[in-house]
């Protein structure tokens, strides 16, 4: 039965379907996908501008919003629509952070973290308000399961900062 069949016509066969195979996915992977990712989270309320990049770790989604109203809400928006694709997606928030703003998160920080370490959260919230109040920048904290979620506002500069509530263990 397969005495007529030429191995130089199978191997072209296989060549040209796999070539082909490959052609598509790396079509899907790296135009398709991204973009249709990309149109899903510009759909939601304050996002201004979306670009996605790949790299070895999957896709990475810089997502830049303006003011919010709520940056928890809005942030599970995006992780909402980022989530329903099978494929890793790492969001990155663009803001419009000033030197204060800078300076307040900085100051901040090792409150966050302790506060996550001990879990006195309320002693985190009432610290980084005190420090946001002494330099007339208005915060703005929320809290899940997941992460901590800091916004600071000076004037039309707003910072967004996502910190996940585990706790580092170092290297594993």
């Amino acid at each position: 039965m397969l005495k007529g069949i030429k191995w130089q016509i199978v191997l072209i066969t296989f060549v040209v379907v796999f070539g082909f195979l490959f052609a598509s996915f790396q079509l899907y992977q790296n135009k398709i996908l991204p973009d249709k990712i990309s149109k899903d989270v510009s759909t939601v309320r304050f996002v201004k501008m979306v670009t996605i990049s790949t790299d070895t770790n999957g896709y990475t989604i810089k997502v830049r919003l303006g003011e919010v109203e709520n940056l928890m809400e809005t942030y599970k928006e995006i992780e909402n629509k980022v989530n329903k694709y099978p494929v890793k997606i790492n969001i990155l928030l663009i803001d419009n952070p000033n030197e204060k703003l800078n300076n307040v998160y900085y100051n901040s920080q090792f409150l966050i973290y302790e506060g996550i370490q001990k879990g006195d959260y309320m002693k985190m919230y009432d610290t980084i308000k005190e420090i946001s109040s002494k330099n007339s920048v208005i915060s703005y904290i929320y809290i899940d399961k997941q992460n901590i979620y800091l916004d600071l506002r000076d004037g039309s500069h707003y910072l967004y900062k996502i910190i996940p509530r585990e706790v580092y263990k170092g290297e594993s």
